[in-house]
């Protein structure tokens, strides 16, 4: 891949603490290449899309393309990157403007990602394609994917250890959480009438039943 093509797209600028919940339309500026690899993967699978194909929806042709990429595999661990990078600031600034309390911190969390699924709909789609990287990418990206698991399991252990959060296995919670905020992804429409803001306003609570927030649910077993 040529620096040419990769410096502006894989060096992001810092998120602002008071920034992080708002989005550019679109919400990056990717490279012709990227673009059209972007929409052709989400509707017809990685495998199911040829370079030739990536090239012409571009505009360009091949030769054109692998002037700027190697490989179709250096295209799909670029676009997942983004993703991960984009997610990985917010949620950084997300936490920065929450302070320290665990469920101002867990609730910021899932705004962030909810946000990031509805805003960034296609990059969500495009994670199902993690599989398809080689050996030598694959590690790489579930380790980013997996970070922000980690981040909302940090929370949802410290509101369970202060009372804030009712008991239960943290793993699990943390994985049905975020396996219910990864679904907004599939039926989401940015035609709809509901926004993203409100969709992310619903599933905070829906979240914080889900980790037995007290505030939420009250004293329930």
């Amino acid at each position: 891949m040529s620096r040419e093509a990769t410096t502006p797209s894989t060096e992001p600028t810092e998120v602002d603490a008071a920034e992080w919940q708002h989005y550019a339309n679109p919400p990056l500026q990717l490279h012709p290449l990227l673009s059209a690899a972007l929409d052709l993967f989400v509707r017809l699978g990685y495998h199911g899309t040829s370079v030739r194909a990536i090239a012409a929806e571009a505009g360009m042709t091949v030769p054109g393309l692998y002037y700027n990429f190697s490989s179709k595999q250096d295209i799909l661990t670029e676009l997942l990157t983004l993703s991960n990078q984009e997610l990985t600031r917010r949620s950084e600034a997300a936490l920065a403007a929450a302070g320290r309390d665990p469920r101002t911190r867990f609730a910021a969390l899932i705004r962030c990602v909810v946000l990031h699924l509805t805003h960034m709909q296609k990059f969500a789609h495009l994670v199902r394609e993690i599989d398809a990287l080689d050996e030598k990418h694959r590690p790489k990206h579930v380790e980013l994917r997996d970070r922000f698991q980690r981040l909302v399991l940090t929370e949802v252990i410290a509101g369970q250890t202060l009372g804030d959060f009712g008991p239960g296995d943290p793993h699990e919670t943390t994985r049905a959480v975020l396996s219910l905020c990864n679904g907004v992804a599939d039926w989401f429409r940015i035609e709809g009438v509901a926004t993203p803001e409100k969709i992310a306003d619903r599933y905070v609570e829906f979240a914080l039943r889900l980790v037995l927030d007290r505030k939420t649910v009250g004293d329930q077993p």
